[in-house]
């Protein structure tokens, strides 16, 4: 965490890291103006590493003093379209609208890792083996969060926020049935419509699509890192 000089180079800005240079952390740049785009993470950030002894310096943010470049930037900020990017964070995107197809998995994966259900992980398993998260428009079903995470840092994830919405919209989409049908049970382990197991998962002609769904099963169940599957050769018609 290392005080930085602001634009008229008094000590008016503040950079939240721990200034480690190996890491290459660059910080966080604050500024003291009213209505200031801070996250309430950052003050939280600067204690925390002040009580972990990882800087000698703790500095409340909202009593740092205001310069002229400051008080610029809070008139500015009337029209966010114009401040200075110094003076800015990017906000939170509400959902994946416009993300593309990886960048979704990316997110909905990072959800997983950070401790999401046991039906969620299931379902997320298998839409993401799908083609369905590479359509146009499924990013808006498909809710951005940011959580705090070790030492105040931010981790960006996604959830799907409807899932019987995403049953229609994989029912719409151009996707093979395959798709559909794992949407389906998807779903359905995520607490949304429930399906029949037996119609929903015939892939007798898809051993992919078919471990998959035993994959999501066991995860569902508790046990997704305890069983690892192994494939057989299929019989031959003449045994």
């Amino acid at each position: 965490m290392t005080p930085r000089p602001c634009t008229d180079g008094t000590f008016q800005h503040l950079s939240v890291d721990l200034d480690d240079a190996a890491s290459g952390k660059t910080g966080l740049t604050l500024c003291s103006a009213p209505g200031r785009p801070v996250w309430g993470s950052d003050q939280w950030a600067i204690n925390t590493a002040y009580d972990m002894h990882l800087s000698d310096t703790c500095v409340d943010i909202a009593a740092l003093p205001q310069c002229v470049a400051c008080l610029r930037v809070a008139e500015l900020l009337a029209e966010p379209g114009t401040a200075p990017p110094l003076h800015r964070r990017t906000p939170r995107p509400d959902f994946a609208s416009g993300f593309t197809g990886a960048e979704i998995r990316g997110v909905l994966r990072t959800d997983i890792a950070t401790g999401a259900p046991l039906g969620r992980r299931a379902a997320v398993h298998l839409l993401t083996f799908t083609a369905v998260p590479d359509q146009p428009g499924f990013g808006d079903l498909v809710g951005i969060l940011d959580l705090v995470w070790d030492m105040g840092d931010t981790v960006r994830m996604g959830q799907v926020t409807d899932w019987a919405a995403v049953v229609g919209f994989a029912a719409a989409a151009d996707v093979p049935d395959r798709d559909r049908q794992m949407i389906a049970v998807a779903a359905s382990l995520a607490g949304g419509p429930p399906v029949g197991l037996e119609a929903a998962v015939s892939f007798v002609d898809d051993p992919a699509a078919a471990r998959r769904v035993i994959e999501a099963i066991a995860i569902a169940a508790g046990h997704g890192d305890r069983w690892e599957l192994t494939e057989r050769p299929a019989p031959s018609a003449h045994t």
